[in-house]
C-alpha cells in the first residue's frame, strides 16, 4: 500500500457529507424562489474558448483564471462566472421569446489568492433577464434575491443600489473623459469601502486627479440612505450633465417600482457602489448581511445592455443577479438558520438470519417504491452491530425481522430515539414507517 499523502491542489477543498446536506438544502431554497419568478434552469458548458472569455474581461483576465491548450492546441478556459456563458448561448438565438428569463447554480473556477470565504472553485446562483431595457427587469433582479434571503431565513441585510451611468456622468461633468481613466477611477471607487479614507485618497489623485476633482468624486460618493434623501442631496452641478441626469432619472424610477414590488424597505441608494467590472452600464447594487460584511458581497449585480453584442450580431438590453454560495452559507451558519439535515436513510432493514434477509429485500424495496430512503446490511453482521450500526448513522427507524416475526407475519418497528417498539403487520408496514416519520 502507497505511503504518499495525497493533498488537494491550493485553493480546493473536499465537500463532506454534512456540509453537502446543508448545500442540497440551499440549492433546493435557490431553485424553489427562481422557479417561482419563472426563470428557466441552463447549465453553460464549464470549458469556454479562451477568447470567449477575454470577450467580456480582456487578455488581462488570463492572470486570473485556469486556462490551458487541449491536445489539438486550442486555448481554452475554465469559466469563471456564468454570465459570459448564459450570454453568450442567448446572443445567437434568435428564436427565444423576450424577455428571456433563465438561471444557473454551478461551479467555477479563479485562479484568486485563496482567503477568507473564497476558494478556487466555488459555486454560485446566477439569474439573468434578456430583452429589456425597462427599470421593472432591474428591479426583478433585486427582488429574486432578496427573496433567496427570506427563503433561507436571513433577514438582516442590505441592498445598496446605485447607477453606473450617474457615476460615469458625473466623472465626464469632472472632465475625466477618457474611457480608460473612467474605469480606471471607477475601480478605485469600487475599493472605497475596503480600504481607509486615507488610501482612498492617495489611489485616486495617484491616477493624476487634483485635489479639487478628488474631493468632489469623494462627496457624491460618500452619499448614502433612502432614496428620496440621496436623490436631494446629489449636488445641483451633477444634474446638468445628460448621462448622469439619466442615471438619477433610472433610480428615481428604480426605486418607485421596487416599493410596488413590496422591496424597497431593504434597499438603499449607495453612490459608492460601481461595481468594478467594466460592462455594467446602468443600474448596480450589491447585498450585505449586516451581522457578517467581512464576507463581502453576499450577492450582486445589474445592467449590461452591451455585453450581448460582443458574443453575437445584435446588442441585446440585459440585467442580472449572482450570489455566492460559499458566502451565504457562512452568513447561514452564524444567524443558526440551517435546520438539522442529514443524508442518511429514514429506514434501516436489520436481518436476524439467512432466511429473513430474503424477505427484509422485499420489505426494503417497497419502502424504497413508496418513497421512503431505506438502507440495509450488506456485511452481514450481528442484530447488534447492526443497530449499533444505525446508531451511528442517526437513522431514526429500524425495522426488525427474525425467525418470529417470519412466523407470525409480523416485523417490529424500532423508534431508535425512543427505543420503543411495535410489531405490525407486514401488508401495513409502510402505513406506520409513514406515520413514525410524520
Amino acid at each position: 500500500m502507497s505511503e504518499r499523502v495525497f493533498s488537494l491542489p491550493r485553493g480546493m477543498k473536499d465537500i463532506d457529507t454534512p456540509e453537502m446536506a446543508k448545500r442540497l438544502w440551499l440549492n433546493k431554497k435557490i431553485l424553489g424562489v427562481l422557479e417561482k419568478y419563472g426563470f428557466q434552469i441552463v447549465e453553460p458548458t464549464s470549458i469556454e474558448s479562451l477568447e470567449t472569455l477575454e470577450a467580456k474581461s480582456g487578455p488581462q483576465i488570463k492572470d486570473e483564471i485556469y486556462y490551458f491548450p487541449d491536445k489539438a492546441g486550442r486555448n481554452l478556459g475554465l469559466r469563471f462566472d456564468l454570465t459570459v456563458g448564459m450570454t453568450r448561448m442567448v446572443a445567437g438565438r434568435y428564436d427565444l421569446p423576450e424577455p428571456v428569463k433563465i438561471a444557473a447554480l454551478s461551479g467555477m473556477w479563479r485562479y484568486d489568492e485563496p482567503q477568507f470565504a473564497r476558494y478556487r472553485h466555488f459555486y454560485q446562483w446566477d439569474a439573468e433577464i434578456y430583452g429589456t431595457a425597462e427599470i421593472e427587469a432591474d428591479a426583478e433582479a433585486i427582488a429574486v434575491g432578496t427573496d433567496i434571503l427570506e427563503a433561507i431565513g436571513l433577514r438582516d441585510y442590505e441592498v445598496r443600489v446605485s447607477n453606473r451611468k450617474f457615476t460615469e456622468g458625473v466623472l465626464r461633468q469632472l472632465g475625466i473623459t477618457q474611457q480608460e481613466k473612467v474605469e480606471q477611477t471607477i475601480r478605485v471607487i469600487d475599493k472605497s469601502r475596503k480600504i481607509s479614507p486615507t488610501m482612498f485618497e492617495r489611489e485616486l489623485l495617484g491616477t493624476g486627479l487634483d485635489q479639487e476633482v478628488f474631493e468632489k468624486i469623494s462627496e457624491v460618493t460618500s452619499l448614502r440612505g433612502s432614496a428620496d434623501h440621496v436623490l436631494s442631496s446629489i449636488p445641483e452641478e451633477f444634474s446638468k450633465n445628460e448621462m448622469s441626469s439619466k442615471g438619477r432619472e433610472e433610480l428615481s424610477r428604480l426605486f418607485d417600482v421596487l416599493n410596488d414590488l413590496g422591496k424597497s424597505e431593504k434597499c438603499i441608494l449607495d453612490l459608492s457602489i460601481v461595481r468594478g467590472i467594466g460592462y455594467y452600464d446602468g443600474i448596480v447594487f450589491e447585498a450585505y448581511d449586516k451581522g457578517g460584511e467581512d464576507v463581502g458581497a453576499i450577492f450582486g449585480g445589474g445592467r449590461y445592455d452591451k455585453l450581448a453584442g460582443v458574443y453575437g450580431k445584435r446588442e441585446i438590453p440585459a440585467t442580472g443577479v449572482a450570489g455566492g454560495i460559499e458566502r451565504l452559507m457562512i452568513s447561514i451558519e452564524r444567524a443558526s438558520l440551517f435546520p438539522r439535515l442529514s443524508q442518511s436513510p429514514k429506514v434501516f432493514a436489520a436481518a436476524v438470519d439467512e432466511e429473513s434477509r430474503h424477505k427484509i429485500l422485499n420489505m426494503v424495496m417497497d419502502l424504497r417504491k413508496n418513497g421512503i430512503s431505506c438502507d440495509y446490511d450488506m456485511k452481514k453482521r450481528s442484530l447488534r452491530n447492526q443497530l449499533e450500526y444505525v446508531d451511528s448513522m442517526g437513522i431514526p427507524i429500524a425495522l426488525i425481522l427474525g425467525p418470529k416475526e417470519l412466523e407470525k407475519g409480523l416485523v417490529k418497528v424500532r423508534d431508535m430515539g425512543t427505543h420503543m417498539e411495535t410489531e405490525v403487520k407486514t401488508s401495513e408496514l409502510i402505513g406506520e414507517v409513514t406515520r413514525k416519520l410524520q
